[in-house]
């Protein structure tokens, strides 16, 4: 039987005034023809709004498995949360915001998010119904950005400021880190133990957790960018070893990082080195 299957993926950053709060536009579009496309879903710290214009996939959980919400809210994955299955004609348009927008833009801290997954409308309300149909009128990417930029100003126009605990959380380093909670606590006028408490209420998990996963999704930018060799990007990024780099990769990607870069497909867009 002839199959086929295609997809192409176009990253777009996003004008100055988003950039605070925005990682990234993204917009896939899939053809998989008699045969299914199965992409790794992997833990990250961005919070990602979908909106599947044609077509919705299937995430396979393990031990839930159903078709995504039309606007789908994808919150820090601590964990890889399963992968996606897709079967058909498929086009998405996606807005990757930083780690800690879902405070700045709409006063919702992350750790609402944190290991979990929604329809977006039933989050931020019909608003959100709106811009998809928007989206869907477009007749090209430039557009959608547009539309998605004009609908972000607003908030971004009123953003709230960043707590302690989120200011801190943008001077974190993976290497040596757990030498620096410490220094993080005092600079934040607070008990390493207040620090710890206050950043997982805020954020949703420890901040040596959250080194962690920012250092594997450097790790994997640096070889998709680069193609430097795994141990180089072991020794860059602060690992002990490539043992210890493969350990987190299986626990952050469920696989080893050769195999992950293929499989994970266009999850997590590349972009090395990005500001959070």
């Amino acid at each position: 039987m002839h199959t086929h299957t295609s997809w192409t993926n176009c990253v777009i950053t996003p004008e100055a005034r988003l950039t605070p709060f925005v990682r990234c536009f993204a917009q896939r579009d899939i053809l998989a023809q008699s045969s299914q496309l199965v992409q790794t879903a992997i833990a990250s710290l961005e919070n990602v709004l979908a909106f599947h214009l044609s077509g919705r996939p299937i995430l396979d959980g393990g031990s839930t498995t159903g078709v995504v919400p039309a606007m789908h809210l994808f919150g820090t994955q601590t964990r890889p949360p399963g992968c996606f299955r897709f079967s058909g004609s498929f086009s998405t348009f996606a807005i990757f915001l930083k780690p800690f927008a879902s405070w700045t833009l709409f006063r919702i801290p992350p750790a609402e998010f944190a290991d979990q997954q929604f329809s977006a409308r039933d989050v931020f309300g019909p608003w959100m119904t709106e811009l998809w149909f928007r989206l869907a009128e477009c007749e090209s990417l430039g557009e959608r950005i547009r539309v998605a930029t004009e609908a972000l100003l607003p908030f971004a126009e009123h953003a709230s400021p960043l707590t302690r605990t989120m200011a801190a959380a943008h001077r974190l380093v993976q290497t040596d880190f757990e030498k620096r909670v410490p220094q993080l606590a005092r600079e934040s006028c607070m008990s390493v133990r207040t620090f710890e408490r206050k950043f997982v209420a805020e954020m949703g998990l420890p901040p040596k957790l959250f080194a962690r996963l920012r250092r594997f999704q450097l790790a994997l930018d640096r070889k998709r960018v680069s193609g430097t060799t795994w141990l180089d990007v072991a020794h860059d990024l602060g690992y002990f070893d490539q043992m210890h780099m493969v350990k987190e990769f299986r626990a952050f990607g469920g696989d080893a990082p050769s195999l992950l870069v293929g499989n994970c497909g266009d999850y997590q867009p590349s972009s090395l080195d990005a500001a959070l």
